[in-house]
């Protein structure tokens, strides 16, 4: 059996619910089993350091992505690194610590699909492309609630980093295996009904979508199939219904009998406003990643 992790990216901007999607696959591939390594430890400078130098924490620059590398190649090969953590409220960083490599490698944050290099190293990649009006509430409720901020100088720093993400955070898109994108409906947003869409570049490690829909004539409705040259694109309508979604994710077992244990824990949750929800997309959109993630340690002949 190998002892190579399996290695997850979960690439996107600021506040794009990275850490809200991780979270949930951490915990159907089993929270002991996985271990994550934020990016953000990387940055070269603290908050203090970085308003001095005018870098923004989303500039290349401003991250040692080759140590994230040769970091991530000693993870991949069963070995423990050092690393002192970011802490997001006070701006600096703590005292190092141990990062184990477990069974999986979920590697979470901004600039992770940068360079070939760092591409070249997952078995899965998704780029979170939610829109930029959403991700700025998102971002203006967390920094004011959890990182000392007041709103209007999230929206400062939003407006400062625009040009930055526009050069060097988005372009990753074009990079991962899966793209995931939640959007408001038309109407009041409620982000326990945000619609999901996930596109898969490359099917090979996907669940066939075409007899998923078939074998769940409950959910069809909610779930949009339309190819995209060699890949696919499942819309997830956000109103998914619990029984819908239990059909979904039982047409889904039955490709992958290997999902059938992971089924049984809780996915889907978030915080909004400082109290717990729930969203059906979002599980459903968890269970559709940690498929081809499963897929790719059993087509390396492990066990699970």
């Amino acid at each position: 059996m190998s002892l190579r992790p399996i290695l997850l990216a979960i690439i996107g901007d600021s506040a794009a619910g990275k850490s809200t999607l991780g979270d949930g696959i951490a915990a159907l591939l089993g929270d002991r089993r996985v271990t994550i390594v934020t990016t953000d430890d990387y940055h070269k400078h603290n908050r203090k350091a970085r308003r001095e130098l005018r870098l923004s924490a989303l500039h290349p620059d401003c991250n040692d992505l080759d140590l994230l590398g040769e970091h991530l190649e000693l993870l991949a090969s069963g070995h423990s690194v050092k690393k002192a953590p970011y802490n997001h409220a006070t701006g600096d960083f703590d005292a190092p610590r141990t990062i184990v490599p477990a069974e999986f490698l979920i590697v979470e944050g901004l600039l992770g699909l940068h360079s070939p290099s760092l591409r070249d190293r997952y078995d899965v990649s998704v780029y979170l492309d939610t829109p930029e009006l959403l991700r700025h509430r998102w971002k203006v409720s967390r920094d004011t609630a959890k990182r000392g901020y007041s709103a209007s100088q999230v929206e400062d720093i939003l407006e400062h980093r625009e040009t930055v993400s526009a050069m060097f955070i988005r372009p990753q898109r074009d990079h991962a295996d899966m793209l995931v994108r939640f959007r408001p409906g038309p109407h009041a947003i409620d982000d326990t009904k945000l619609h999901a869409t996930v596109a898969m570049r490359d099917q090979g490690l996907h669940p066939a979508l075409p007899i998923v829909l078939k074998e769940s004539p409950l959910a069809a409705p909610r779930l949009k199939l339309r190819r995209q040259g060699a890949g696919a694109v499942l819309d997830i309508d956000g109103r998914i219904s619990d029984e819908e979604t239990a059909q979904a994710e039982q047409a889904l077992m039955r490709q992958r009998p290997e999902l059938a244990p992971i089924l049984q824990r809780r996915t889907g949750q978030f915080t909004t406003n400082g109290m717990h929800a729930h969203s059906n997309a979002l599980g459903l959109t968890q269970l559709l990643i940690t498929y081809p993630v499963i897929s790719a340690k059993l087509a390396r002949g492990d066990s699970l």
